[in-house]
């Protein structure tokens, strides 16, 4: 076992008695303690005293006689951050337990059901919001109506249970099971595909998820068009290239500050005036009208803005890395200083635009419009610029991996070295 404890209370006592070994004797004599809550708070302080407190946490779990106790050693040995005591506590199962009468105690405001031996129990229409179910055994549980919101199911056993006609709103489903006999209504059985990686996050054009606990769950590049997040929970969920546009959304919607400035955006309800270094990395807003939009330092890395409006927008210095912008419209932007190292300008019309000391190596400007551009000072180093149109394009100063007298119509452009074209 790694020797990694930290003996939060070494050091010489009174009398030569060594602090550490003084609370270990402590933690001894509570653990013989009748409280089951004294024995618990002994065991979390026991880890702080190396292989012999560690050796205190596995009798306990082992040994104990009350449940809590034994959860508490187990879940202290999980949490330990020791790779043998964590192996240590995954290798053993903890026994499920009896709980009794769940509406009487669910009435006397008890709400900890962990574990708990539920199988085969009716529980229709019981309101159980707001319990904790993790890893409880519900299989062939006829929960038909009942109320489960806020509930947390996560490690649940729900084989072949009745759910029919439940309220699940912002329960949490991560980890549960479920068997093709469970009966579920399609939306949370839908929810639960989600929040389990079961689903085709593709198929979710106008999914109906109101409600729903997606807290922390991968939507990347999820097709959530027109989709229902009324009261969803959506804190921590990763966005990430995700469609947006025409979803619905509430005051009650969980969403990252980031991903709901996304949102705004590509719905049309953002005040593009006042996005000057924002954080958009990464996020889907093709086809979005940016025009004049001031986007200056804004963190645009990886974002997609393929056919984009971006007409007259103000996007000095921002950081447009591997952006995609192919077909967007970028007549007359201000990119003075932007980092476009690597980003997709394939057939962007970039009429007029100001590109001055821009950073475009390795960007693909294929069949791009340059025509008129203010491109001097910029890096184009290993720059793709077949059939670029560079018409009256002022590149003085820049820098080019070839020569360029073979790129694309250069009447009336100022090259690299200040001369003129005819």
């Amino acid at each position: 076992m790694a020797e990694n404890f930290n003996t939060v209370s070494g050091g010489q006592g009174p009398g030569g008695l060594d602090r550490a070994l003084g609370n270990l004797v402590a933690i001894r004599q509570a653990l013989a303690s009748p409280d089951p809550q004294v024995r618990i708070e002994a065991l979390k302080e026991a880890l702080h005293h190396g292989e012999e407190g560690a050796q205190l946490l596995i009798k306990a779990l082992h040994e104990d006689g009350d449940w809590e106790v034994k959860f508490a050693a187990w879940e202290t040995l999980l949490n330990s951050g020791d790779p043998w005591l964590v192996q240590v506590a995954k290798a053993y199962q903890i026994p499920l337990r009896q709980v009794g009468d769940i509406r009487a105690k669910y009435g006397a405001s008890e709400r900890d059901f962990r574990w708990a031996n539920l199988r085969g129990a009716d529980l229709s229409r019981a309101n159980l919001s707001g319990a904790d179910l993790r890893g409880a055994n519900l299989s062939k549980a006829n929960l038909s109506r009942a109320k489960l919101t806020w509930a947390n199911l996560s490690g649940a056993n729900l084989s072949e249970a009745d759910l029919r006609g439940a309220n699940l709103r912002w329960a949490k489903l991560r980890g549960s099971a479920i068997s093709e006999t469970t009966r579920l209504d399609p939306k949370w059985r839908l929810v639960w595909e989600i929040v389990n990686g079961q689903a085709s996050l593709k198929n979710l054009y106008r999914a109906n998820l109101s409600g729903a606990d997606l807290s922390g769950v991968n939507l990347r590049e999820a097709d959530l068009g027109g989709a229902n997040l009324r009261e969803a929970n959506l804190s921590g969920a990763d966005l990430s290239n995700a469609k947006l546009r025409g979803s619905v959304i509430s005051e009650t919607t969980q969403l990252d500050p980031k991903w709901r400035l996304v949102w705004e955006i590509v719905n049309s309800q953002a005040g593009l005036k006042n996005l000057s270094g924002a954080d958009l990395s990464g996020a889907n807003l093709s086809g979005s009208n940016l025009s004049r939009a001031s986007l200056g330092e804004a963190n645009l890395c990886g974002t997609d803005l393929r056919d984009a409006n971006l007409i007259g927008a103000n996007l000095s210095r921002a950081d447009l890395r591997d952006a995609d912008l192919r077909g967007a419209h970028l007549q007359e932007v201000n990119l003075a200083g932007a980092d476009l190292r690597g980003a997709n300008l394939r057939g962007a019309n970039l009429t007029g635009a100001n590109l001055s000391r821009a950073q475009l190596i390795g960007a693909d400007l294929d069949e791009a419009n340059l025509s008129q551009a203010n491109l001097s000072g910029a890096d184009l180093s290993w720059a793709k610029l077949l059939g670029t149109q560079l018409r009256e394009a002022n590149l003085a100063g820049a820098r080019l991996n070839l020569g360029w007298g073979w790129l694309k119509d250069l009447t009336g452009t100022i090259l690299p070295d200040r001369t003129y074209h005819p």
